[in-house]
């Protein structure tokens, strides 16, 4: 816990000081506490520089991607170049200019919320003036007019129209927002002694971003934070309706919505990259709040999950509790036994069977997905399969089932049965076909104490053929194993109620297949009319020949993530493995 606290002081410390001391405010120290969304790089230098490190930018360096990577750039480049006549500045010059910090974020006022941009240029300050000189001059071509004032020592620029717009530089720093807020950004930017309360005073802001730094306390490249009450309140401030629309979030619960946030951490000791995910919330939960219930249980693979999946996913949920919690929100508004006659009965009366007794309190509290890729190299050839844990697998299988079928056959006929060895497998037998494009065939059967539904039959026989052989299943991998054990070791002993594992390799070895057919890439011509970036992958694609797969998928890492539930709130974490 004492390492933990170090950690945050450390990193609140670093965003709520200048990059400097004594030199400018940062971002979070110029931003007011009212800051209703903002995101923030803290170094583009140092991002660049991470971003390098990585796996993806070891990959684009290549010397066998790098001249296709090069050709896409270059065709994307001549489609912007239209853009040099419209802002001043190539693409290249555009991308160019961010050199430190670079901020955004939506401010509330007294009137209409207002946008804020810092952009620290160093010597790419040029380049922002020759855009700013091209504003001026469609502003003038509009009647608009330019004027200037000085806030301390700060040259404020104002364009004046129809939707105006200022600015001012300083020390190759550009910094802009409406006319009528610059002069507070201005005030604050120089200390001159306004009343002031910066966004890092905010309390939820720093509760989510100190539980966003490294696992040693590595700063954030990325960080952000939204605040989607206030937005929520800003957008129904001017509604008719709104006193009505304020009631009804206070009575579901969304008041107890304090911030989300995050941040993308790249190149630490450990990882090739981490993210955090922080909902923060109010400790007392109430509403549809009450609804979020993850609880700890088992994340091991099950036994139909075979090493070949592309994604894993486990999530252990307290579904009853969210169903009484949904339960009483719904009687709340629709009037006592609104749930349990509008929701429950119409469904048992739809499935003929007892909604309640046959599927809710049947659910075990543990759903997973799984991701697969079909042999036949299609776009959406990635199907999803998913495993509801039952309590009662017997009834589930003898009443459950045949019920659903039925009630599925009923609303289209094409449903239908099979067996395979002692399973019954119900799906929908489409037959529709396309050279680009799966057509979906959704199945279920139960295996084991599992429901497992797809929207390919084949995938269920798929897994079935790995429930039955017992092979090669995700449990025994050792990628597999590396992904858990890591989680653990940041979990220190603590409880988490949701895993995910994934293969990046496998995900892009299907785009790969897809790049590499000719057919493909004569699709891929015939549908880019219009649409740039089509047209400049199929250039590029057109003009180099991709290497070996090995070449590439041997930058590839596995990833992983988990969810906690914290005393504040939820919190997400997902991470990719360094390739040594």
């Amino acid at each position: 816990m004492k390492k933990i606290q170090l950690i945050a002081a450390s990193f609140l410390a670093t965003f709520s000081v200048g990059t400097v001391w004594g030199q400018r405010p940062s971002a979070p120290r110029l931003f007011p506490t009212k800051t209703m969304a903002y995101v923030r790089i803290d170094d583009t230098r140092e991002l660049k520089e991470k971003m390098s490190q990585t796996a993806g930018g070891k990959l684009m360096d290549d010397p066998d991607i790098k001249p296709i990577i090069g050709d896409l750039y270059s065709s994307i480049a001549q489609f912007a170049q239209g853009m040099q006549q419209e802002i001043g500045v190539s693409l290249d010059e555009l991308l160019s200019i961010p050199n430190g910090e670079l901020a955004f974020a939506l401010v509330a006022t007294k009137e209409d919320p207002v946008p804020c941009i810092l952009i620290e240029a160093g010597d790419e300050i040029p380049a922002v003036q020759l855009m700013l000189d091209n504003v001026e001059g469609k502003v003038s071509v509009r009647g608009g007019k330019r004027e200037t004032r000085s806030i301390g020592k700060l040259e404020i620029v104002q364009f004046a129209g129809r939707r105006e717009f200022a600015y001012f530089i300083d020390s190759g720093v550009f910094v802009a927002s409406s006319a009528r807020y610059i002069d507070t950004l201005a005030q604050v930017w120089q200390g001159s002694g306004i009343d002031h309360t910066p966004l890092a005073d905010n309390r939820s802001f720093t509760d989510i971003l100190s539980r966003c730094v490294g696992t040693e306390g590595e700063r954030p490249q990325i960080s952000f934070f939204v605040d989607p009450i206030a937005i929520a309140r800003e957008a129904l401030k001017r509604s008719p309706s709104s006193f009505i629309a304020l009631t009804a979030m206070k009575t579901l619960g969304l008041d107890g919505i304090k911030g989300v946030g995050g941040s993308v951490i790249m190149g630490t000791n450990e990882f090739d990259t981490i993210s955090h995910l922080h909902l923060l919330l109010d400790t007392n939960r109430q509403g549809v709040l009450r609804a979020l219930r993850p609880k700890s249980g088992a994340t091991d693979p099950e036994l139909w999950v075979d090493d070949s999946v592309v994604s894993y996913m486990t999530m252990n949920w307290d579904i009853m509790r969210t169903v009484k919690a949904v339960e009483e929100i719904a009687n709340t508004f629709g009037g006592e036994n609104f749930f349990e006659d509008n929701v429950i009965k119409n469904a048992s009366r739809d499935l003929n069977l007892d909604f309640r007794k046959d599927m809710l309190e049947q659910i075990n509290d543990r759903v997973t997905m799984a991701q697969v890729v079909l042999p036949e190299k299609k776009i959406n050839s990635q199907s999803n399969v998913i495993g509801i844990h039952v309590k009662d697998a017997e009834r589930v299988k003898t009443v459950v089932l045949p019920k659903l079928f039925e009630a599925a056959k009923k609303s289209d006929s094409r449903w239908t049965s099979k067996q395979v060895g002692e399973h019954t497998v119900y799906f929908q037998d489409l037959r529709i076909t396309s050279e680009t494009i799966r057509a979906p065939r959704p199945a279920f059967t139960i295996v084991g104490n599992q429901i497992i539904g797809s929207d390919a039959v084949e995938s269920i026989d798929r897994v079935l053929g790995v429930y039955e052989g017992g092979d090669d299943l995700l449990a025994d991998s050792i990628e597999y194993k590396l992904i858990r054990d890591k989680i653990k070791e940041q979990l220190k002993g603590a409880e988490f109620s949701t895993m995910a594992y994934q293969r990046p390799d496998e995900q892009l070895r299907l785009f790969y297949d897809m790049a590499a057919d000719p057919k493909n890439i004569e699709r891929m011509e015939s549908m880019s009319e219009n649409n740039p970036i089509f047209t400049a992958l199929v250039a590029a694609l057109k003009g180099r020949k991709l290497p070996p797969f090995e070449k590439i998928s041997k930058y590839m890492v596995p990833s992983g993530a988990f969810l906690t539930e914290e005393e504040n709130g939820l919190h997400y974490t997902a991470f990719s493995l360094k390739r040594e």
